[in-house]
């Protein structure tokens, strides 16, 4: 992963993205008007034949073998939105400075906090999908508090690099 002045944050995301260790898919989108990227992962589990469950809009439907379940991370421009006006439709969100970007360190203790999440997630969604779980739902929970105490983990240089929004 190049480190040079040119690398922004789309591309340094992408790269994270890239080297995450996870099963299912993950795709990053780029609203280039709104300022913002979204990191949508879905993870996928075997589900016994017959095994239903009731999607986000309330719908029973028979999982077929299979069950997926999506979220997303939100990278907001702070100087257009307010992330807490989306927090409720996302896994995390996170403010970038406009054209400045955002730390590096940052996005580095996002992703680290982000393959902890997607591990312990598979596995949870796997219990639940398995009956072995006692939760009437599943859904990802971003950890705040271990993101904090991992960014301030964090290298000080990393802290002072800003990968910057992408001029395409």
């Amino acid at each position: 992963m190049s480190k040079d002045k040119e690398t922004n944050m789309l591309d340094y995301i992408g790269d994270k993205m890239d080297a995450l260790d996870f099963d299912g898919d993950l795709d990053l989108n780029w609203d280039k008007e709104a300022h913002v990227m979204e990191v949508e992962l879905t993870m996928y589990v075997d589900a016994a034949e017959g095994f239903e469950v009731e999607d986000q809009d309330g719908q029973t439907v028979d999982a077929g073998g299979e069950v997926d379940y999506s979220d997303a991370l939100l990278f907001f421009d702070e100087t257009r939105m307010n992330g807490a006006d989306y927090a409720e439709n996302y896994l995390a969100t996170v403010g970038f400075n406009g054209k400045k970007g955002i730390e590096q360190a940052k996005v580095d203790a996002l992703f680290i906090v982000l393959q902890a999440l997607l591990d312990d997630g598979q596995s949870d969604l796997f219990d639940f999908v398995d009956g072995t779980s006692d939760a009437e739902t599943f859904e990802l929970t971003f950890d705040q508090a271990r993101f904090d105490a991992t960014y301030a983990d964090q290298p000080a240089a990393a802290k002072a690099t800003f990968l910057p929004y992408p001029k395409y």
